[in-house]
């Protein structure tokens, strides 16, 4: 069994607290050794390119972590939630460790450097440091407690159906968080393009279609089982048939708190097309998974797709007789 902390607000604190003894340690350290400048910043292929006092440089990078531990402290001593307390300490504890790792290199590159345009930052150290904040938030996110189990969702009685009647249920869901950035990062993809590197471009585009995809979604339920799909874009398509379905509820989610994040969210035994926090509806199917998509009035879908599995059940019952 894992060992969890229920008090996860000294998480972020401690990765903060040992990269900016690390920082100032070796940056103090050396210091008689160090250029009155130091090169700071360095291209995609390693070399200078930016550069900064001595003084600016211990000021700026030990303050910077210092402010961003306070932060992400008092962030998640703050968060109303287990899980986001759980979100916040990895987030917090990973952000350490891959931003104090490179100040680190970057004071330890520029000692005895007799023209600070001379220092190289090699590239594996970028795959090192996102290699560590990465360990770093996984083992934050394993060490927080996530708090009470979610409480089951009430059951939600079948929508009465006469005999032969059929029905179906839509609704269409817009996420402006995600619209207006898919917008402005759709944008700025061909202006790269034009003005820029290409691979930030074609970056930017495949960003502002992925955002784009969830923007917008149209979420029926009928005869079919339940289809979530994407109003913009042909795909991404999520789609749940009626003969694996075992039932449907209403319930309120949290989107940071219970995915995470906004968009298609996956989770050991569940998966959400989460694009806010609220109502939602919940399906569980007969693997045991359980797929939720936020959306208005889903008390109705649930009650129809109830009322769907129900007459099918029905339907198989009366075959076997």
């Amino acid at each position: 069994m894992t060992a969890t902390l229920r008090r996860p607000a000294a998480l972020p604190a401690v990765p903060f607290g040992l990269a900016t003894a690390a920082y100032l340690g070796v940056f103090l350290a050396g210091y008689d050794r160090l250029p009155g400048e130091l090169a700071t910043h360095f291209s995609g292929r390693g070399g200078a390119d930016g550069f900064m006092s001595r003084t600016a440089a211990l000021w700026s990078g030990g303050g910077l972590l210092i402010a961003l531990g306070v932060l992400f402290t008092v962030l998640t001593a703050a968060a109303d939630s287990g899980a986001k307390a759980r979100l916040t300490a990895a987030i917090g504890a990973g952000t350490a460790v891959t931003l104090g790792y490179p100040l680190v290199v970057t004071v330890l590159v520029n000692l005895d450097a007799p023209d600070p345009a001379a220092a190289r930052l090699p590239l594996w150290h970028l795959a090192v440091l996102l290699l560590a904040g990465l360990t770093t938030a996984a083992v934050a996110w394993r060490l927080v407690d996530a708090g009470p189990d979610r409480a089951p969702a009430a059951p939600v009685p079948p929508l009465p159906l006469a005999d032969g009647e059929t029905a179906a249920w839509s609704r269409t869901v817009l996420s402006r968080p995600l619209l207006l950035p898919a917008l402005a990062v759709a944008l700025g993809g061909p202006l790269a393009l034009l003005l820029g590197p290409w691979p930030l471009g074609a970056a930017l585009i495949v960003l502002g279609l992925a955002c784009a995809a969830f923007a917008a979604i149209r979420v029926t339920v009928d005869r079919r089982g339940v289809t979530v799909a994407s109003t913009l874009l042909p795909r991404p398509r999520l789609t749940v048939p009626l003969t694996g379905i075992t039932g449907a509820a209403s319930v309120r989610v949290d989107a940071v708190g219970d995915f995470g994040g906004w968009g298609y969210r996956i989770r050991p035994d569940r998966r959400g097309v989460v694009l806010r926090s609220g109502d939602a509806l919940a399906v569980r199917t007969t693997a045991g998974r359980e797929y939720v998509v936020t959306v208005d009035d889903p008390a109705t879908a649930a009650a129809l797709l109830n009322a769907l599995v129900e007459r099918r059940a029905g339907g198989r019952a009366g075959e076997r007789d």
